[in-house]
């Protein structure tokens, strides 16, 4: 799909509160991801995740990264079930964040001091980070990981921001799993 053709549908999305289904490419990674826009800049898009029928926390990625927005039939009989079941209430925006960069993305939501996932979703590289955010400088992050046992990493995992390909938070997952952590 064309940049304009993406950034028109983005922005009609955007304006009409449309459920949306958009794939990710960057190198050799490919992804969907699918909600409801709640803000874009010129090179950032907040996204409120849904997924099972289920409104979820909040991806934030690099605009440059879509090469596809779709809203099919598909899409419309799932919003419709979700409008039908009451939960388009919970689409909205709990935070405010600067999409300018990543660099004020990262400062607004180590303010929220809830825990966030990193990623860089190219096959070569493949991060995945899930912690609590540190740290943010001008050309990265860093986060106290935490693994699948619930034990924190002594040291902090740095992620640059060239190589984020999503950043999430306010993520149920993440959330729960922070409240029972140890230091070993």
């Amino acid at each position: 799909m064309k940049k304009e053709k993406i950034l028109e549908k983005i922005e009609k999305h955007f304006a009409e509160k449309l459920y949306v289904r958009l794939t990710r490419k960057k190198g050799g990674f490919e992804g969907i991801s699918t909600g409801f826009i709640l803000d874009k800049s010129n090179d950032f898009l907040l996204l409120q995740e849904s997924d099972e029928f289920k409104i979820l926390g909040y991806q934030i990625f690099p605009i440059e990264t879509i090469k596809h927005v779709r809203y099919n039939k598909n899409d419309k009989t799932y919003e419709r079930i979700l409008s039908e079941e009451g939960l388009l209430t919970d689409v909205q925006s709990k935070y405010e964040i600067d999409l300018s960069s990543w660099t004020s993305i990262c400062n607004d939501i180590k303010k929220t001091e809830l825990p966030i996932i990193s990623e860089c979703e190219h096959p070569k590289l493949n991060y995945f980070c899930i912690g609590r955010l540190e740290k943010v400088n001008k050309k990265s992050i860093s986060i106290r990981y935490f693994n699948a046992q619930g034990i924190l990493d002594k040291k902090n995992t740095k992620h640059k921001f060239e190589n984020i390909t999503k950043l999430s938070f306010d993520d149920h997952y993440a959330n729960v799993f922070s409240k029972y952590l140890v230091e070993k």
